[in-house]
């Protein structure tokens, strides 16, 4: 019963965990296809942060 427990804990943990691994995943994604559509020659992604840029974004 104990390994029950253990194995369903893990199943559960690693499906969170899962979940959040694909949410950073799309967002290098997105990081990366703005800094390479902007055409500006710099690796900036903070520019909207800092409200700087080319005014693609």
């Amino acid at each position: 019963m104990q390994k029950l427990a253990i194995a369903s804990l893990l199943f559960f943990a690693s499906s969170t965990l899962g979940g959040c691994a694909l949410g950073v995943a799309a967002g290098a994604g997105y990081v990366a296809h703005d800094e390479a559509t902007e055409n500006d020659g710099n690796f900036d992604p903070l520019e909207e942060v800092r409200g700087e840029g080319d005014g693609k974004n």
